[in-house]
Protein backbone atom coordinates (compact mmCIF):
# COMPACT_ATOMS: atom_id res chain seq x y z
CA UNK A 1 0.00 0.00 0.00
CA UNK A 2 2.77 2.34 0.76
CA UNK A 3 4.25 1.77 -2.72
CA UNK A 4 0.97 2.42 -4.50
CA UNK A 5 0.54 5.82 -2.78
CA UNK A 6 4.08 6.69 -3.71
CA UNK A 7 3.43 5.83 -7.35
CA UNK A 8 0.26 7.88 -7.39
CA UNK A 9 2.11 10.75 -5.79
CA UNK A 10 4.92 10.55 -8.32
CA UNK A 11 2.51 10.48 -11.26
CA UNK A 12 0.18 13.30 -9.97
CA UNK A 13 2.90 15.87 -9.15
CA UNK A 14 3.92 16.86 -12.78
CA UNK A 15 0.24 17.20 -13.81
CA UNK A 16 -0.50 19.53 -10.94
CA UNK A 17 2.58 21.62 -11.74
CA UNK A 18 1.53 21.96 -15.43
CA UNK A 19 -2.02 22.98 -14.49
CA UNK A 20 -0.76 25.55 -12.02
CA UNK A 21 1.62 27.02 -14.64
CA UNK A 22 -1.19 27.32 -17.22
CA UNK A 23 -3.51 28.93 -14.66
CA UNK A 24 -0.82 31.39 -13.59
CA UNK A 25 -0.15 32.35 -17.23
CA UNK A 26 -3.84 32.96 -17.95
CA UNK A 27 -4.27 35.03 -14.80
CA UNK A 28 -1.11 37.03 -15.51
CA UNK A 29 -2.17 37.78 -19.07
CA UNK A 30 -5.59 38.90 -17.89
CA UNK A 31 -4.03 41.21 -15.34
CA UNK A 32 -1.71 42.76 -17.96
CA UNK A 33 -4.59 43.42 -20.36
CA UNK A 34 -6.70 44.91 -17.57
CA UNK A 35 -3.90 47.20 -16.43
CA UNK A 36 -3.28 48.39 -20.00
CA UNK A 37 -6.96 49.17 -20.50
CA UNK A 38 -7.12 51.04 -17.22
CA UNK A 39 -4.04 53.09 -18.04
CA UNK A 40 -5.45 53.96 -21.52
CA UNK A 41 -8.80 54.95 -20.07
CA UNK A 42 -7.04 57.00 -17.39
CA UNK A 43 -5.02 58.83 -20.05
CA UNK A 44 -8.18 59.53 -22.07
CA UNK A 45 -9.98 60.73 -18.99
CA UNK A 46 -6.98 62.86 -18.06
CA UNK A 47 -6.95 64.48 -21.53
CA UNK A 48 -10.70 65.05 -21.41
CA UNK A 49 -10.38 66.52 -17.93
CA UNK A 50 -7.69 68.89 -19.19
CA UNK A 51 -10.00 70.04 -22.00
CA UNK A 52 -12.87 70.51 -19.55
CA UNK A 53 -10.58 72.50 -17.25
CA UNK A 54 -9.46 74.70 -20.18
CA UNK A 55 -13.11 75.48 -20.94
CA UNK A 56 -13.62 76.81 -17.43
CA UNK A 57 -15.41 73.83 -15.87
CA UNK A 58 -14.09 72.47 -12.57
CA UNK A 59 -13.34 68.72 -12.51
CA UNK A 60 -15.67 66.69 -10.35
CA UNK A 61 -18.72 68.88 -11.02
CA UNK A 62 -21.62 67.90 -13.25
CA UNK A 63 -20.63 70.47 -15.90
CA UNK A 64 -17.04 69.33 -15.77
CA UNK A 65 -18.02 65.66 -16.21
CA UNK A 66 -20.24 66.49 -19.18
CA UNK A 67 -17.54 68.61 -20.81
CA UNK A 68 -14.93 65.90 -20.21
CA UNK A 69 -17.18 63.20 -21.69
CA UNK A 70 -17.93 65.35 -24.74
CA UNK A 71 -14.28 66.16 -25.27
CA UNK A 72 -13.32 62.52 -24.98
CA UNK A 73 -16.08 61.48 -27.39
CA UNK A 74 -15.28 63.88 -30.24
CA UNK A 75 -11.54 64.24 -29.68
CA UNK A 76 -11.70 67.98 -29.07
CA UNK A 77 -8.14 68.12 -27.79
CA UNK A 78 -6.83 66.63 -31.03
CA UNK A 79 -9.02 68.81 -33.25
CA UNK A 80 -7.63 71.97 -31.69
CA UNK A 81 -4.15 71.04 -32.79
CA UNK A 82 -5.46 70.62 -36.35
CA UNK A 83 -7.26 74.01 -36.46
CA UNK A 84 -7.08 75.74 -39.84
CA UNK A 85 -6.23 79.41 -40.22
CA UNK A 86 -9.41 81.07 -41.50
CA UNK A 87 -9.24 83.45 -44.47
CA UNK A 88 -11.76 86.30 -44.16
CA UNK A 89 -12.78 89.02 -46.62
CA UNK A 90 -14.00 92.18 -44.87
CA UNK A 91 -15.99 94.94 -46.60
CA UNK A 92 -17.73 97.96 -45.14
CA UNK A 93 -19.32 101.32 -45.84
CA UNK A 94 -19.89 104.47 -43.81
CA UNK A 95 -21.46 107.92 -44.19
CA UNK A 96 -19.54 110.84 -42.70
CA UNK A 97 -21.08 114.29 -42.14
CA UNK A 98 -18.55 117.15 -41.99
CA UNK A 99 -18.37 120.89 -42.55
CA UNK A 100 -16.05 120.68 -45.56
CA UNK A 101 -16.21 117.40 -47.56
CA UNK A 102 -13.12 118.24 -49.64
CA UNK A 103 -10.94 118.87 -46.59
CA UNK A 104 -12.25 115.69 -44.94
CA UNK A 105 -11.38 113.68 -48.06
CA UNK A 106 -7.79 114.93 -47.87
CA UNK A 107 -7.56 113.97 -44.20
CA UNK A 108 -9.00 110.52 -44.86
CA UNK A 109 -6.48 109.95 -47.67
CA UNK A 110 -3.62 110.82 -45.32
CA UNK A 111 -5.10 108.58 -42.63
CA UNK A 112 -5.32 105.61 -45.00
CA UNK A 113 -1.74 106.07 -46.23
CA UNK A 114 -0.51 106.14 -42.64
CA UNK A 115 -2.37 102.87 -41.97
CA UNK A 116 -0.57 101.20 -44.88
CA UNK A 117 -3.54 101.30 -47.27
CA UNK A 118 -4.40 103.16 -50.45
CA UNK A 119 -7.22 105.17 -52.01
CA UNK A 120 -8.62 103.07 -54.85
CA UNK A 121 -11.27 105.56 -56.04
CA UNK A 122 -12.13 109.16 -55.19
CA UNK A 123 -15.01 111.28 -56.45
CA UNK A 124 -15.62 114.91 -55.43
CA UNK A 125 -18.67 116.99 -56.36
CA UNK A 126 -18.54 120.77 -56.03
CA UNK A 127 -21.33 122.72 -54.35
CA UNK A 128 -24.16 124.12 -56.47
CA UNK A 129 -26.97 126.58 -55.84
CA UNK A 130 -29.28 123.74 -54.75
CA UNK A 131 -26.92 121.23 -53.16
CA UNK A 132 -23.74 121.53 -51.07
CA UNK A 133 -20.53 119.79 -52.01
CA UNK A 134 -19.89 116.10 -51.32
CA UNK A 135 -17.29 113.39 -51.89
CA UNK A 136 -17.04 109.61 -51.99
CA UNK A 137 -14.00 107.39 -51.54
CA UNK A 138 -13.17 103.71 -51.94
CA UNK A 139 -10.41 102.70 -49.55
CA UNK A 140 -8.24 99.59 -49.34
CA UNK A 141 -7.07 99.10 -45.77
CA UNK A 142 -5.12 96.27 -44.09
CA UNK A 143 -7.58 93.84 -42.54
CA UNK A 144 -6.29 94.42 -39.03
CA UNK A 145 -6.71 98.21 -39.36
CA UNK A 146 -10.39 98.42 -40.37
CA UNK A 147 -11.73 98.96 -36.85
CA UNK A 148 -9.08 101.57 -36.07
CA UNK A 149 -9.85 103.44 -39.30
CA UNK A 150 -13.59 103.50 -38.57
CA UNK A 151 -12.86 104.81 -35.09
CA UNK A 152 -10.62 107.51 -36.57
CA UNK A 153 -13.49 108.75 -38.75
CA UNK A 154 -15.32 109.86 -35.59
CA UNK A 155 -12.58 112.43 -35.04
CA UNK A 156 -13.13 114.00 -38.49
CA UNK A 157 -16.90 114.43 -38.25
CA UNK A 158 -20.09 112.62 -37.35
CA UNK A 159 -20.46 109.07 -38.62
CA UNK A 160 -24.14 108.77 -39.55
CA UNK A 161 -24.10 105.07 -40.34
CA UNK A 162 -21.63 102.24 -40.76
CA UNK A 163 -21.80 98.64 -41.90
CA UNK A 164 -19.06 96.00 -41.84
CA UNK A 165 -19.43 92.50 -43.32
CA UNK A 166 -17.01 89.58 -43.09
CA UNK A 167 -17.12 86.56 -45.44
CA UNK A 168 -15.21 83.33 -44.80
CA UNK A 169 -13.43 82.25 -48.01
CA UNK A 170 -11.27 79.52 -46.47
CA UNK A 171 -12.94 76.77 -48.51
CA UNK A 172 -12.51 78.69 -51.76
CA UNK A 173 -8.86 79.35 -50.99
CA UNK A 174 -8.18 75.70 -50.18
CA UNK A 175 -9.90 74.60 -53.40
CA UNK A 176 -7.81 77.01 -55.45
CA UNK A 177 -4.61 75.85 -53.75
CA UNK A 178 -5.44 72.22 -54.54
CA UNK A 179 -6.22 73.00 -58.18
CA UNK A 180 -3.02 75.02 -58.56
CA UNK A 181 -0.93 72.22 -57.08
CA UNK A 182 -2.55 69.65 -59.39
CA UNK A 183 -2.06 71.85 -62.47
CA UNK A 184 1.58 72.47 -61.62
CA UNK A 185 2.19 68.75 -61.27
CA UNK A 186 0.41 68.16 -64.58
CA UNK A 187 2.39 70.82 -66.44
CA UNK A 188 5.67 69.51 -65.05
CA UNK A 189 4.78 66.01 -66.22
CA UNK A 190 3.82 67.28 -69.68
CA UNK A 191 7.16 69.07 -69.97
CA UNK A 192 8.94 65.82 -69.17
CA UNK A 193 6.91 63.99 -71.79
CA UNK A 194 7.59 66.71 -74.34
CA UNK A 195 11.33 66.41 -73.70
CA UNK A 196 11.17 62.63 -74.25
CA UNK A 197 8.87 62.74 -77.29
CA UNK A 198 10.32 61.13 -80.41
CA UNK A 199 7.63 61.78 -82.98
CA UNK A 200 6.52 65.18 -84.23
CA UNK A 201 2.83 64.33 -83.88
CA UNK A 202 3.31 63.43 -80.22
CA UNK A 203 5.29 66.62 -79.65
CA UNK A 204 2.55 68.78 -81.19
CA UNK A 205 -0.18 67.06 -79.18
CA UNK A 206 1.74 67.38 -75.91
CA UNK A 207 2.56 71.02 -76.61
CA UNK A 208 -1.12 71.84 -77.25
CA UNK A 209 -2.16 70.14 -74.02
CA UNK A 210 0.61 71.91 -72.15
CA UNK A 211 -0.56 75.29 -73.45
CA UNK A 212 -4.10 74.56 -72.26
CA UNK A 213 -2.96 73.47 -68.81
CA UNK A 214 -0.57 76.41 -68.49
CA UNK A 215 -3.32 78.90 -69.37
CA UNK A 216 -5.63 77.35 -66.79
CA UNK A 217 -2.83 77.40 -64.23
CA UNK A 218 -2.15 81.10 -64.86
CA UNK A 219 -5.85 81.85 -64.49
CA UNK A 220 -6.09 79.99 -61.19
CA UNK A 221 -2.96 81.67 -59.86
CA UNK A 222 -4.34 85.08 -60.79
CA UNK A 223 -7.63 84.27 -59.09
CA UNK A 224 -5.80 83.11 -55.98
CA UNK A 225 -3.75 86.30 -55.92
CA UNK A 226 -6.91 88.43 -56.13
CA UNK A 227 -8.47 86.46 -53.30
CA UNK A 228 -5.34 86.85 -51.19
CA UNK A 229 -5.38 90.60 -51.85
CA UNK A 230 -9.03 90.82 -50.75
CA UNK A 231 -8.17 88.92 -47.58
CA UNK A 232 -5.14 91.05 -46.79
CA UNK A 233 -6.67 94.41 -47.79
CA UNK A 234 -10.26 95.14 -46.77
CA UNK A 235 -12.49 97.42 -48.85
CA UNK A 236 -14.22 100.40 -47.22
CA UNK A 237 -16.59 102.79 -49.04
CA UNK A 238 -16.95 106.22 -47.39
CA UNK A 239 -19.59 108.76 -48.43
CA UNK A 240 -18.73 112.28 -47.24
CA UNK A 241 -21.59 114.81 -47.06
CA UNK A 242 -21.92 118.34 -45.75
CA UNK A 243 -23.71 119.01 -42.49
CA UNK A 244 -26.41 121.05 -44.25
CA UNK A 245 -27.20 118.45 -46.92
CA UNK A 246 -30.43 116.42 -46.70
CA UNK A 247 -28.40 113.22 -46.39
CA UNK A 248 -26.71 114.53 -43.27
CA UNK A 249 -29.82 115.91 -41.56
CA UNK A 250 -31.97 113.63 -39.48
CA UNK A 251 -35.46 113.21 -40.89
CA UNK A 252 -38.44 113.21 -38.47
CA UNK A 253 -40.52 110.08 -38.33
CA UNK A 254 -44.22 109.39 -37.94
CA UNK A 255 -46.91 111.83 -39.14
CA UNK A 256 -44.54 114.81 -39.26
CA UNK A 257 -42.07 112.85 -41.33
CA UNK A 258 -44.78 111.86 -43.81
CA UNK A 259 -46.10 115.42 -43.97
CA UNK A 260 -42.62 116.76 -44.61
CA UNK A 261 -41.97 114.18 -47.31
CA UNK A 262 -45.34 114.90 -48.96
CA UNK A 263 -44.74 118.66 -48.95
CA UNK A 264 -41.29 118.17 -50.42
CA UNK A 265 -42.75 115.97 -53.16
CA UNK A 266 -45.45 118.58 -53.91
CA UNK A 267 -42.93 121.39 -54.15
CA UNK A 268 -40.71 119.27 -56.36
CA UNK A 269 -43.63 118.42 -58.66
CA UNK A 270 -44.69 122.08 -58.86
CA UNK A 271 -41.16 123.09 -59.76
CA UNK A 272 -41.07 120.49 -62.50
CA UNK A 273 -44.41 121.65 -63.93
CA UNK A 274 -43.27 125.28 -63.90
CA UNK A 275 -40.03 124.30 -65.57
CA UNK A 276 -41.88 122.39 -68.32
CA UNK A 277 -44.29 125.29 -68.90
CA UNK A 278 -41.42 127.74 -69.05
CA UNK A 279 -39.78 125.61 -71.71
CA UNK A 280 -42.99 125.18 -73.77
CA UNK A 281 -44.40 128.76 -73.71
CA UNK A 282 -41.79 130.27 -76.08
CA UNK A 283 -42.52 127.55 -78.62
CA UNK A 284 -46.26 128.07 -78.29
CA UNK A 285 -45.80 131.83 -78.89
CA UNK A 286 -43.72 131.12 -81.99
CA UNK A 287 -46.33 128.72 -83.36
CA UNK A 288 -49.08 131.31 -82.72
CA UNK A 289 -47.20 133.99 -84.63
CA UNK A 290 -46.65 131.65 -87.57
CA UNK A 291 -50.38 130.79 -87.68
CA UNK A 292 -51.36 134.47 -87.62
CA UNK A 293 -49.00 135.21 -90.50
CA UNK A 294 -50.39 132.32 -92.57
CA UNK A 295 -54.02 133.37 -92.00
CA UNK A 296 -53.27 137.01 -92.87
CA UNK A 297 -51.51 136.04 -96.09
CA UNK A 298 -54.40 133.85 -97.20
CA UNK A 299 -56.91 136.62 -96.59
CA UNK A 300 -54.88 139.11 -98.60
CA UNK A 301 -54.58 136.66 -101.48
CA UNK A 302 -58.33 136.07 -101.48
CA UNK A 303 -59.14 139.80 -101.60
CA UNK A 304 -56.64 140.54 -104.37
CA UNK A 305 -58.08 137.99 -106.83
CA UNK A 306 -60.14 139.53 -109.81
CA UNK A 307 -63.91 138.75 -109.94
CA UNK A 308 -64.28 138.68 -106.22
CA UNK A 309 -63.92 135.75 -104.08
CA UNK A 310 -63.36 132.43 -105.78
CA UNK A 311 -66.33 130.12 -106.23
CA UNK A 312 -65.82 126.88 -104.50
CA UNK A 313 -65.39 123.85 -106.74
CA UNK A 314 -68.65 122.04 -107.51
CA UNK A 315 -70.90 125.01 -106.62
CA UNK A 316 -73.37 126.22 -109.33
CA UNK A 317 -73.34 129.95 -110.22
CA UNK A 318 -76.45 131.95 -109.38
CA UNK A 319 -78.64 132.91 -112.46
CA UNK A 320 -78.44 136.47 -113.67
CA UNK A 321 -81.82 138.33 -114.09
CA UNK A 322 -82.43 140.12 -117.44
Amino acid sequence: MKRIRSARGDVGTPARRLARALLAGVVGGTLVVSLAACSGGGAGESGASDVARSEGFAPGTAEGDVAADAAGAVGLADSREEAVDRELVTTGNATLAVDDPFDAAEQIADLVEQAGGRVEARDERAATADEPGSASMTLRIPADRVSATLDALDELGEVRDRHVETIDVTGTAQDLDARIAALRTSTDRLRELMADADRTSDLIEIEAELSTRQAELDSRVSERNRLSDEVAMSTLHVEIVAESSPAAQAQPGGFLGGLSAGWSALVTTFNVVVLVLGAIIPWLALVGVVLLVVVGVRRQLAKSRPGGPAVPAGAEPEPVEP
